[in-house]
Order: structure tokens, then C-alpha cells, then sequence
């Protein structure tokens, strides 16, 4: 079967937005950048910016905007290796990043204020932050992942599929490195973890693909 051939222009622009918003993040914070790139080697990065954590800081936040790009140009990649081949238009790559950030915005309110009705605010927070650094984690990792799969290896499905191994496994260690770091906690509370489970990491993918699939996007 033979490839329709489009511009990958989209992806190029996408890609030296992601860089530069690298490079600026590692000027503000080179030593915590450095930390972060080894985050699951070590725990120095959980050891030490737990303590100075703000709500989403400016490091934080950065990296956030370059995880919604990385992630939304991965959308790409997958829609045109699963489904069909398409150019990166403005309007739609927009209009699903702002659908991603709302969500993850939308889910970070949620787990806040579930932290403060339960009185558990603080471990809701560093919760919270760890998630937040698997996150930015990812979001780096993407940008190489989508310029090798792009214009490296040309959407070959083999690869794609690795590479949705590839994040999945590492999502899977952030979530495991998290429970570690908690596991006092999640051992004496495993009721309440397993619900925080269900309803707040799990519940909103279902609701999602379950609308999807009703309005025959999948």
C-alpha cells in the first residue's frame, strides 16, 4: 500500500516550538532540568523540589505547554498511522490542545478539591507533583519519539506501536515510583487509593472513549 504524500511542515513547526521551549526551561533552571531528565533513575527530583513546590511554578508550567504540543502532534502521528494520513492544520491542532489542557487542568482541580474535602491536601499535593514531573518527563521524551517516527522511520506502524509501549511503561513507572513514595500511605488508606483509582485516573478515559465511540469518532 502506498502513502498518500503530504507536508510535514506541521510537524517541523511543532517540533522547533517543543525545542525552543526546551531550551528556554533548561536556560531558567539548567540544574533542575538536568535532575528532571533523570527522574526515574533517581529520586533527587522528588527529594528535592517537593520542597520548594508551588502550584504549577513557571518550570512546571512551561514544560506543561511543551507536553500539550508534543502530545497533540503525537495525536497526529497516531490518527495518521491508525486511521488516515493527515497535514497538521492550525485551527484543529489548537482546538485539540485546548481540549487537552481543560482536561488536564479540569483533573488537577478535581483532585485538589478532593484533597481539601477530605482533609488530604498535602498528600493530594505531592500526589499532584509527582504526576506533574511524569508528565513534563513524557512530554520531553515526545519530541524525539515524534521526529524519529515522522521523519526517521516514515509512521511505520512497528515503531508506532513501540513507541505506545514506550510511553505506556513509563507512565506505568511513574505511577509505581508514586505509590512507592507513598506506600505508608497507600497501604493504610487502600480503600480510599483504590476509589481515588476508579474515579479520578481511570474514570475520565472511560467516560471519554465512551463518548467518542457514541458520536462515532472511534
Amino acid at each position: 500500500m502506498i502513502r498518500d504524500v503530504i507536508s510535514n511542515d506541521g510537524y517541523v513547526i511543532s517540533s522547533l516550538l517543543s525545542l525552543l521551549i526546551i531550551l528556554i526551561v533548561k536556560k531558567i533552571n539548567r540544574r533542575r532540568f538536568s535532575d528532571l531528565i533523570r527522574l526515574f533513575a533517581n529520586s533527587n527530583y522528588l527529594r528535592i523540589y517537593l520542597k520548594e513546590h508551588r502550584f504549577l511554578d513557571i518550570f512546571d508550567f512551561i514544560l506543561f505547554l511543551n507536553f500539550i504540543i508534543n502530545c497533540t502532534t503525537y495525536t497526529y502521528i497516531l490518527y495518521g498511522s491508525f486511521i488516515n494520513l493527515i497535514e497538521i492544520n492550525t485551527n484543529k491542532f489548537a482546538a485539540i490542545s485546548i481540549a487537552f489542557t481543560i482536561f488536564l487542568v479540569l483533573k488537577l482541580i478535581l483532585k485538589l478539591l478532593t484533597g481539601y474535602l477530605f482533609d488530604l491536601h498535602k498528600t493530594i499535593s505531592i500526589l499532584i507533583f509527582q504526576q506533574v514531573s511524569t508528565i513534563n518527563f513524557i512530554g520531553i521524551m515526545l519530541l524525539p519519539i515524534n521526529l524519529l517516527l515522522v521523519f526517521g522511520l516514515n509512521f511505520d506502524i512497528r515503531w508506532i506501536i513501540i513507541s505506545v509501549v514506550l510511553i505506556a511503561t513509563t507512565i506505568l513507572i511513574g505511577m509505581l515510583k508514586t505509590i512507592q513514595t507513598n506506600l505508608n500511605f497507600v497501604l493504610s488508606n487502600f480503600l480510599y487509593f483504590i476509589l481515588y483509582i476508579c474515579t479520578l485516573e481511570i474514570g475520565p478515559y472511560v467516560i471519554i472513549y465512551d463518548q467518542l465511540k457514541n458520536y462515532n469518532y472511534l
